[in-house]
Order: C-alpha cells, then sequence, then structure tokens
C-alpha cells in the first residue's frame, strides 16, 4: 500500500507535496527531476494515489474504492506512460490525448504519470505540448525524468519544477539497517550507492558485488604482477556485455579513489569500500600517488572509449597494459 511513510529522506520535498495536496492547490504539471533511484518515482506514485484519493485527510488512505483499484494497478481516472523500448512515442501520447477527453469514472480529477519523460521522440514531446498548454479540467500531469536539458523550453515552462538530491549516506544506512540488513553491509551498499536508495537496495543483495567482486579481483592480479592471471580477468572482462564492464570498470574508480584516501590518511567517513579498508591499505602500499591518479585516468578513458562504441577489446587490452606497467614502475 503506497503511503509517505515509505519515502527515505526528501522531508522538504514531501512537506511541499504534501502542502500542495492538502490545500488543493496543485499544479496541472510536475516535473520531478533527480538521479535513477533517488525516489523519485515513488512519491510521484504516491501524490498520483493521493490526488485521486476520496478521504478527506491522509491522502492517500489506502483503504477507499480509489486507493484500493490504484494499488492493484487498474484505476480508470490513472495512466501510466512509460518508454515503449528506448523511447516514449507518438502513438502513446496519443493515446494519452484519448484518455484525456473522457470524463472522470470514479474520481474528482484523473492523473497522469509519465516517466523518463527526457526519452520522448520530438513528434511526442510536441503532442504532449499541446495537451500541457490547454490541460482538461481537473487533470494533473506529473513528468519524472532524470535530466530537464533534454526537454523542450516549452514543456518546462508549463510544468512546477521539483529537484531529488541523493539522500546522505547515513540516512540510506539507517534505512537499509530498519528494514533488517546487517549494519556493516548497510553502511557499505549505502556510501557505494551515490545516495540512491534503489542503488543501495541492489548493491544489498546477495549478488549485489559481484562486479565489485571482479574489480578486486583484477586490481589483485595486477599488484600480485602476475600477468597470466590479469589476461584471464581480461578475457573474463571481454564475456560480459559493454553495459556490466563499464560497472566493473566504476567499481575500479572507487576502489582506486579509496586508494589514494587511504594512503593520505584521510577520514575514513570519505571511504566508499569501508569493508575493504585492510586490502586498501595493503594496495597504498604499493602503488605511489601519482601511479594512482594515472590509473585513475585511465580507466575513466576506457569507460569514455567503450561509450563511444570502441573496440571493446582493444580498449581493455590498452588499459591494462598501461595499468600493468604503472604497477610495476611504481611510480
Amino acid at each position: 500500500m503506497l503511503n509517505w511513510d515509505e519515502i527515505i529522506g526528501h522531508q522538504q520535498v514531501v512537506a511541499m507535496v504534501k502542502a500542495m495536496l492538502s490545500s488543493g492547490n496543485l499544479p496541472h504539471a510536475l516535473l520531478f527531476t533527480g538521479p535513477l533511484g533517488v525516489g523519485k518515482s515513488l512519491i510521484a506514485q504516491i501524490l498520483a494515489a493521493g490526488i485521486l484519493c476520496s478521504s478527506d485527510y491522509d491522502k492517500p488512505c489506502g483503504h477507499c474504492q480509489s486507493c484500493m483499484q490504484f494499488n492493484r494497478g487498474a484505476h480508470p481516472d490513472f495512466i501510466l506512460v512509460r518508454p515503449d523500448g528506448a523511447n516514449i512515442k507518438i502513438d502513446q501520447i496519443r493515446l494519452l490525448q484519448h484518455f484525456a477527453a473522457l470524463s472522470p469514472a470514479i474520481s474528482h480529477g484523473r492523473v497522469c504519470l509519465i516517466e523518463d519523460t527526457e526519452l520522448m521522440t520530438v513528434q511526442a514531446a510536441n503532442s504532449l505540448l499541446k495537451l500541457l498548454e490547454e490541460p482538461p479540467p481537473g487533470f494533473v500531469f506529473i513528468l519524472v525524468a532524470g535530466t530537464s536539458k533534454p526537454l523542450l523550453p516549452t514543456i518546462l515552462s508549463r510544468c512546477r519544477k521539483i529537484s531529488f538530491q541523493q539522500l546522505p549516506a547515513d540516512v540510506l544506512a539507517q534505512a537499509l539497517v530498519n528494514q533488517g540488513y546487517s549494519s556493516d553491509a548497510a553502511v557499505v551498499a549505502a556510501r557505494l550507492s551515490g545516495g540512491r536508495m534503489g542503488k543501495a537496495l541492489s548493491l544489498i543483495k546477495a549478488e549485489g558485488l559481484e562486479s565489485r567482486t571482479t574489480a578486486v579481483e583484477l586490481i589483485n592480479c595486477l599488484y600480485n604482477r602476475d600477468r597470466m592471471a590479469v589476461w584471464e580477468q581480461a578475457a573474463r572482462l571481454e564475456s560480459l556485455d559493454n553495459k556490466d564492464i563499464v560497472i566493473v570498470l566504476e567499481f575500479v574508480l572507487y576502489l582506486l579513489r579509496d586508494v589514494l584516501l587511504v594512503a593520505g590518511r584521510y577520514d575514513e567517513q570519505l571511504i566508499y569500500n569501508i569493508d575493504l579498508e585492510s586490502k586498501l591499505a595493503a594496495w597504498a602500499g604499493i602503488w605511489s600517488e601519482n601511479a594512482c591518479m594515472a590509473a585513475l585516468s585511465a580507466v575513466r578513458d576506457t569507460i569514455r572509449a567503450i561509450g563511444g562504441n570502441a573496440n571493446t577489446r582493444l580498449a581493455l587490452e590498452e588499459l591494462l597494459i598501461k595499468l600493468r606497467d604503472l604497477v610495476e614502475k611504481g611510480d
């Protein structure tokens, strides 16, 4: 059942949205922006349920006919638009236009929630703009996007924009502990999540840190100066999809960043991989600061190359040769 108690953090945003809801002073279009997994879609769903709720207080109540149908995903006055494949297409907005022309079935108003709004095609965006320019009475649009940059300025001008920020690691860690996870695992997942609850939940699962394990094994091979093991790791990486390769390399970045922090004796509160502190300390005793900085730069370059459709195998081989040379030279 959707309710405001599910929200982790974002107190100011929640207070603002709830005030709009209780006063009935909602704009006809809202735009929620922020990082993936930060919680904006959940708040959008709860707000949608609250708008349609027939209770006089504590919306959404979870018990009225409207709330029960919303929770079952069968509310006749609610429409959810998501990307069909890579984009939101004009045919989807045409269906929305048809929905907008109908009268409310059981609620006083109607709601449209559009997720990943930035993925609309140009044709779809122009079609949506017509609806935003002349919204039906009692119709509320809730647009959710990772970023507002790709959106038409004319769409932005017709929305009340609400930005969502990354959550503090301690807030996320406590929320994970409250859900029954161990404190140690919660701290690691929270620090590696980049302030995103969705990411933290994926990391804390049994298989959530498999990519980090691969990254640790790769760095271990470099430090052990085991060339055969390095090439075995390269072959293992090459067998992955490019997206998964990038995830492993991002964990390599996190690990190298932590090596620099440990070497500089920074506050341990800044370290992401706090559960690997002894290993980080051992690594920090081998690589110099200059070598570590060069390695960080090389990994970033490889991530950009793979994202730019470079030959993945060649990009990985070049990276591993560079990292191996940096370890062997030690400067």
